[in-house]
């Protein structure tokens, strides 16, 4: 299987995923459970981003189940700017 990609760009240069705060976590695991994509995983009685690169671009669709609000995603203004500046660098723009 290739390189994983988002609209033509390589998916690992897009730093699009989710960042748990540790003094929020209480591992609860919701976020383990929900994830279609298990960009989650427990290891012991921690929740990890085990796989940040599998997270949809775009999708933030765990963070509002977080019963402790500890995971956040860069902002949307963010996103835009980092799908331009790989545009331009890939020539898509």
């Amino acid at each position: 299987m290739g390189e994983k990609t988002y609209s033509g760009l390589p998916r690992k240069e897009i730093e699009w995923y989710p960042t748990i705060d540790y003094e929020l976590c209480t591992g609860c695991g919701v976020c383990v459970e929900f994830c279609h994509d298990h960009v989650y995983e427990k290891q012991g009685d921690k929740v990890v981003v085990a796989r940040p690169y599998d997270c949809l671009v775009g999708c933030q669709s765990c963070r509002p189940r977080c019963p402790t609000g500890a995971i956040s995603f860069p902002s949307r203004k963010e996103l835009k700017q980092m799908l331009r500046t790989l545009r331009k660098k890939y020539g898509y723009g």
